[in-house]
């Protein structure tokens, strides 16, 4: 049971992180109309303190936003218009800007969204995500100044809004005050920087006098490095100890906030990502922060599990090591009061229901490549459920994990559970017979050293002792999963069509929107590889689903009535389209 429930929360972990970054650069897209060109915001990043939450840079090249927006589904594309027509109200017309009249002709070659931690803001604990503790900063780079000014000077002011001119360490700064908001604006070097509140502004002009900015962060400019590809359309920075505060703001629980993040031992996650003809594929890289211990141990040997799993498979997840990934959650989670679950409890739990010690029975000859799947049954068999959950692993010591996995059988009799040997292929299987429901589980051995253990609908024989046809041949998963690290030290994969679209996937609640995101998507894949002690890389691709005619863009709405022109000269304009945060 500990296993099926970490192997769900770490499926929707994956899926969420590769759908919602995708949804994230494909959500503004609509209002992206430049010139093509590279992505380069080593400029940009000099303006966005250490302790950025998040950074999403966007290209605006449109032929390839243009090529994007035809991805989707009906249902996933109305989501989409719907949420693009409330930001451009609520970011632009409101202010009385026109993206395409004000601001398409002189921005820059990208677009660069940072969410600044606000750690003196107020915390509403009812709100899972709280706004009050980020401040959203935009930064638009002047590619023309001469154009930015003959378009701005003339922009009109909305009738229901008040300008305020002021002015902060020798920098102009234009506020339109608004009955929805306020948005501040000034010249910051060679960008033009927009903030949903004055106090952001402030902390980019800060950053940029006293040159402490994300770019000097240690390991920063390094990571990204690693992950250099050729014409990137988007990349999102995390900052892992920030984040972490910000969840810990949040929790209903009193933390220490602040000794929560300087216990983290991870710095960042970075990602560029490119369109390609069938998705979005994304070139990772996570690392520690300079001083962190334990450090990495780079040890990239996990088997490809996919040649001993059934080409219909609907889930797998693989890594190299179970007793190591253990050993590094329990390191995580020893001062993470945010932990997903305390390990002491996991352990006493296990053994509650199996009889067996996760330490001394289970670890100590768990040393090689193990992994957990999700097979659908055979249509002919009468079982309440509809898939397996399949767990394999590569032991290091055959003789221990036979006397644990005997230990297993006996505690299952006095459960009440017919233990029985079989035969299948010719290998000596051995079954768990519940008196209720017949089958429960089954275990045995697919080589000398790979042993196998299935619960739910008996799938055994789809994979045992080998399956007539591989995962890895099946030309979906070989696409999700698709890269250069190699050798590796795990990977994911779900046909998000076949289990979360068709509703075989038992999640607790989708909203239609995040449902409807999901319908867009065919799969998932992730490939990861540690690089050396202090650095991980990954590979992430998400298949997404096309619809004829979808590149065609909605009408853009009129602003609302406004007032003369603005007697001011500076250029000022509000954001264009930005993520919600």
């Amino acid at each position: 049971m500990l296993k099926k429930q970490k192997a769900r929360k770490t499926l929707i972990g994956v899926v969420g992180v590769g759908i919602v970054a995708s949804a994230a650069a494909f959500g503004i897209s609509k209002f992206i109309a430049g010139t093509p060109a590279q992505l380069d915001i080593s400029n940009g990043v000099n303006l966005l303190p250490e302790d950025t939450l998040l950074s999403i840079a966007i290209a605006t090249d449109t032929e390839r936003w243009q090529k994007l927006r035809e991805f989707g589904t009906p249902e996933s594309r109305g989501v989409f218009e719907q949420k693009l027509s409330k930001l451009q109200t609520e970011f632009l017309t409101s202010y009385g800007y026109d993206y395409q009249r004000d601001i398409q002709p002189w921005i820059g070659k990208q677009i660069l969204f940072g969410y600044l931690y606000n750690r003196g803001a107020k915390v509403d604990k009812a709100v899972a995500f709280n706004v009050p503790t980020q401040q959203l900063v935009t930064l638009l780079p002047i590619s023309n100044l001469q154009a930015a000014k003959q378009a701005l000077e003339n922009t009109k002011i909305p009738i229901d809004a008040n300008l305020v001119e002021t002015n902060y360490k020798g920098i102009a700064i234009r506020e339109i005050k608004g009955k929805k908001g306020t948005i501040a604006s000034a010249v910051v070097a060679n960008f033009m920087v927009i903030s949903t509140n004055r106090q952001g502004l402030e902390r980019v002009i800060n950053t940029q006098q006293s040159g402490k900015s994300l770019a000097t962060l240690p390991g920063y400019n390094t990571a990204l490095k690693e992950i250099e590809i050729d014409r990137p359309f988007a990349q999102i920075y995390v900052n892992v100890p920030a984040a972490t505060a910000l969840t810990a703001a949040n929790s209903p629980q009193k933390l220490a906030i602040d000794k929560i993040a300087q216990s983290q031992s991870q710095q960042g996650i970075a990602a560029n990502a490119t369109l390609e003809v069938e998705g979005i594929t994304w070139k990772g890289i996570s690392w520690l922060k300079p001083n962190a211990k334990p450090k990495l141990i780079v040890e990239n040997k996990s088997q490809n599990l996919a040649n001993n799993l059934p080409d219909n498979t609907l889930i797998m997840l693989s890594a190299g090591n179970l007793q190591r990934l253990w050993q590094d959650y329990v390191n995580s989670a020893q001062d993470n009061p945010l932990a997903p679950f305390k390990p002491d409890d996991a352990i006493n739990n296990l053994e509650s229901v199996t009889g067996l010690n996760l330490k001394s029975e289970i670890l100590n000859w768990s040393k090689g490549t193990f992994g957990i799947a999700m097979v659908p049954k055979v249509e002919k068999i009468d079982t309440e459920f509809g898939a397996g959950l399949v767990l394999m692993q590569q032991v290091s010591d055959r003789t221990a994990a036979e006397k644990a996995v005997g230990k297993l059988d006996s505690r299952m009799k006095k459960q009440g559970f017919k233990v029985e040997k079989s035969k299948l292929g010719g290998k000596e299987i051995v079954n768990w017979v519940s008196p209720l429901s017949g089958t429960a589980a089954t275990h045995g051995w697919l080589d000398n050293n790979l042993a196998f253990l299935t619960l739910g609908a008996p799938v055994a024989n789809s994979f045992a002792p080998q399956p007539p046809q591989k995962l890895a041949d099946n030309p979906i998963f070989k696409q999700a999963t698709r890269s250069n690290l190699d050798p590796h030290n795990g990977q994911f994969f779900i046909d998000i069509d076949r289990t979360i679209n068709a509703g075989n996937l038992p999640i607790p609640y989708l909203s239609p929107e995040v449902a409807a995101i999901f319908k867009g998507c065919r799969s998932l894949g992730v490939t990861s590889s540690i690089l050396n002690e202090s650095s991980s890389r990954f590979d992430l691709f998400v298949a997404l689903k096309k619809v004829p005619g979808a590149a065609k863009l909605p009408p853009t709405p009129k602003p609302p009535k406004v007032v003369k022109p603005s007697p001011s000269t500076s250029p000022s304009v509000s954001p264009s389209a930005s993520p919600s945060p």
